[in-house]
């Protein structure tokens, strides 16, 4: 890990929010940037740990604890952070595909969707179910209250 110093001319906004801290178990580290904020500028990164905030020790402040020194800063804020360096590691083969791809077949069903139609089409009407001599309501409302008995009120 490579530690840093970076110093902000102030005021606020820095330009980046602070997660974690002693409360969390977490390491202080910078979770956001604004983008061409002051942090920006200076080189901040996302994931970059705080190591120290105006020469003080980090690791043993709490979340609010390293924002109260962070507002307290006024017009100068120096943070020292480390960096994790990119993993250096060794180019990987292409992986390659498997032997025989997996084949699927689909019988078509003929119970189902034998006519495409779309939803809320009315059914053809040799097909349309018939119980008691009632045909069922269509969607329209005054077709609805057009079959409806009139009520005896």
């Amino acid at each position: 890990m490579d530690s840093f110093k970076v110093v902000l001319e102030g005021p606020a906004p820095w330009g980046f929010r602070l997660q974690g801290g002693k409360d969390f178990n977490v390491p202080l580290s910078i979770s956001r940037l604004t983008p061409g904020g002051k942090a920006a500028q200076a080189g901040v990164a996302v994931g970059d740990w705080v190591l120290s905030i105006d020469g003080e020790n980090a690791g043993s402040l709490t979340h609010i604890e390293a924002q109260n020194k962070i507002r307290a800063c006024g017009e100068r804020l120096s943070l020292g952070l480390s960096r994790a360096q990119p993993a250096q590691s060794k180019p990987q083969k292409a992986l390659a595909p498997a032997a025989d791809p997996p084949r699927y077949t689909f019988a078509p069903s003929t119970s189902l969707n034998k006519t495409a139609r779309p939803f809320g089409a009315p059914l053809p009407a040799d097909s349309a179910p018939q119980q008691n001599g009632c045909r069922p309501l269509t969607n329209s409302r005054s077709d609805r209250w057009s079959q409806m008995p009139a009520s005896s009120g």
